[in-house]
């Protein structure tokens, strides 16, 4: 990876619409978040952890310190990736999806027809890079860790709410939540290793393994085609 290398953002789908005042706005909050993110990467890459500042990466950044503290209180939470706010962000859509669904597949057709991913597919050795890096530091996978946690909190907050039942009295928006948020991990950490897949293809093909309900049959075959199981010559499935 070339660290002073900065990519454009990805593309924004609806860059070409007309916007409002508050469109342009939030899109120009998220432009700066990333590229407050990209420069504090970048910066970590060349530098180490213990040698980055704020003041550095603002400079990176082409913003003031105090515009970074604006959307960051660390510059540790600059460099993880912030699974909480896509949480947040999912959270409507999920609780507005289809009664009939189920809550998993819910959570799984918000994920996939959003394409949440879709800035770790376009900027895939950035996403490795960072993926290292928090590998590397016990302080950044603690707090990768934490957003984790609030991550799958907030989807089964979705959850209890489709549910209409309690999060904090009923287990199982719990589960669902956790098991989705497994299903994310494993399918990043897949598509990280490989890199011949789409991530979204990972993404769905390990929401197949759990919809289908291959993960608890005692014979645990793999579906045809699927890039995130393999079979042995038994025919059993090889993770």
């Amino acid at each position: 990876m070339t660290a002073d290398a900065t990519p454009s953002p990805a593309p924004d789908p609806q860059s070409e619409a007309p916007q409002t005042d508050t469109g342009l706005r939030a899109r120009k909050k998220n432009d700066t978040r990333r590229a407050i993110r990209t420069a504090a990467l970048d910066l970590a890459v060349e530098v180490g952890l213990d040698a980055l500042t704020v003041d550095g990466i603002a400079a990176r950044a082409q913003v003031s310190p105090r515009t970074f503290f604006n959307y960051f209180a660390h510059k540790e939470d600059a460099l993880v990736m912030d699974s909480a706010a896509g949480a947040r962000t999912l959270q409507p859509l999920i609780v507005d999806r289809p009664a009939e669904e189920s809550p998993l597949h819910a959570i799984r057709a918000v994920i996939t027809e959003t394409d949440l991913f879709s800035v770790m597919n376009s900027d895939r050795e950035r996403t490795l890079a960072r993926q290292r890096l928090v590998a590397q530091h016990p302080v950044l996978l603690a707090r990768q860790l934490s957003l984790n946690a609030r991550m799958e909190n907030l989807l089964a907050e979705s959850v209890g709410t489709r549910m209409g039942v309690d999060p904090a009295k009923d287990p199982r928006p719990a589960l669902i939540a956790g098991v989705a948020g497994a299903a994310m991990r494993v399918a990043i950490n897949r598509w990280a290793a490989d890199g011949t897949t789409l991530l979204s293809d990972r993404i769905s093909a390990a929401f197949d393994l759990l919809e289908n309900g291959l993960l608890t049959d005692g014979g645990l075959g793999a579906p045809a085609n699927d890039p995130t199981v393999t079979t042995g010559e038994d025919g059993d499935a090889r993770g």
